[in-house]
């Protein structure tokens, strides 16, 4: 009977950290996704200089988060998210409105299937 109540206990608490992380992962990527349309609302008003604050602002968010990505993530894509981050802080810096929302078009993309790829479900484990 103590095993069964051990296991029993051990799985509550894999199914609540589960739970805690996909919220981790949703809220991460919902506000990464709003930092993206935020700067591509600037770039297209050709306001460079606010866009090019607010993607400074997403890399040191993305900084922050660093430990909650390196856990879910691929080297392959943490690399592919910072070099993008970075055209476009080049792009904004140089006023380049076209290489600029393609640049956000890519990080949208890639923000936006963090939770279908990375969260815990079954799908995701087998």
């Amino acid at each position: 009977m103590k095993s069964f109540i051990g296991a029993m206990l051990i799985f509550a608490i894999l199914l609540v950290s589960g739970f805690a992380f996909n919220s981790c992962l949703n809220s991460t990527s919902d506000r990464l996704l709003r930092s993206c349309e935020n700067i591509s609302g600037k770039v297209k008003t050709e306001d460079f200089e606010a866009a090019y604050k607010s993607a400074e602002e997403l890399s040191k968010y993305i900084d922050g988060k660093k430990p909650l990505i390196s856990s879910i993530l691929d080297h392959g894509s943490i690399d592919d998210i910072e070099t993008e981050i970075s055209e476009l802080l080049g792009y904004t810096e140089n006023k380049d409105k076209i290489n600029s929302i393609v640049s956000l078009k890519k990080l949208a993309h890639m923000f936006e299937h963090l939770p279908e790829n990375y969260s815990v479900k079954l799908q995701n484990i087998l």
